[in-house]
């Protein structure tokens, strides 16, 4: 089950945030502009589009505006048919990964989402997705990047996936680049765009694993320094198989 989430109309749209919350997000933080006026911006990364590092208050921040990929990028950009409020991206997503912060999962907090609709009758719309950022950590792409990993950390991050897919988290999108490690070890995962919310494991996660084993070979076969093998992969599995005999014994 997804959490519940508060909407507030704004003038071009509306103001998303989960209920558990309390107060709704300022709809400035939002706005790149407005951050970069107010000595906000800490950073930025491009990849399909631009994700903003930002502090507002006492909070680190990710801002993600939500951009297309494939082919259809060129055509619709940013745009995304209007289809009904929560069968848009940024409540679903927001639900999710809300849900998924209750239930003591490690992903970033979510903060909440802008839904840019300044007409009513415009047939497409705009969005943007707030969370706070998790600090000190780095992709799994960008380790292996430098530096292989430890046993112990394969059989974690395995560990760490069968959590998610023992709370029923069906990963639209798990690649190296949504798997993030910290200095002391732990897992987390981001990017819950697309997924889905079941009552447990499904046909589906094994299918998730495959995506990943996907990317690790991808990322490894692009000629650059890539520290993984199939002993890393049998560590993952073998992690991931522990987690689950342990969360079918709760």
């Amino acid at each position: 089950m997804t959490a519940a989430l508060q909407q507030r109309a704004l003038p071009d749209g509306l103001l998303l945030w989960p209920a558990q919350r309390g107060e709704p997000p300022a709809p400035e933080w939002f706005d790149p502009d407005w951050l970069a006026r107010a000595d906000c911006l800490r950073g930025q990364a491009t990849g399909r589009g631009t994700t903003y590092f930002a502090v507002v208050g006492d909070r680190d921040v990710v801002l993600r505006h939500y951009r297309r990929g494939g082919a259809i990028r060129h055509l619709l950009a940013d745009r995304y048919l209007w289809t009904g409020l929560t069968r848009c991206r940024p409540w679903r997503e927001l639900a999710v990964q809300a849900a998924l912060h209750e239930r003591g999962l490690p992903v970033p907090r979510p903060i909440g989402a802008r839904v840019r609709r300044p007409r009513r009758w415009d047939p497409f719309y705009r969005a943007d997705l707030l969370s706070e950022r998790l600090g000190g950590t780095r992709t799994l792409a960008q380790c292996l990047a430098s530096e292989g990993l430890a046993p112990n950390a394969w059989a974690e991050i395995g560990r760490v996936l069968a959590a998610f897919h023992d709370a029923g988290l069906e990963h639209a999108d798990l690649n190296a680049h949504n798997i993030l490690l910290d200095d002391a070890g732990s897992v987390s995962l981001i990017d819950f765009d697309r997924g889905r919310l079941h009552t447990g494991p499904g046909r589906w996660a094994p299918a998730n694993l495959v995506r990943l084993r996907r990317s690790l070979d991808k990322l490894a076969g692009e000629g650059g320094p890539f520290a993984f093998d199939d002993g890393d992969w049998d560590r993952l599995t073998a992690g991931y198989e522990r987690g689950r005999r342990w969360a079918e014994r709760r």
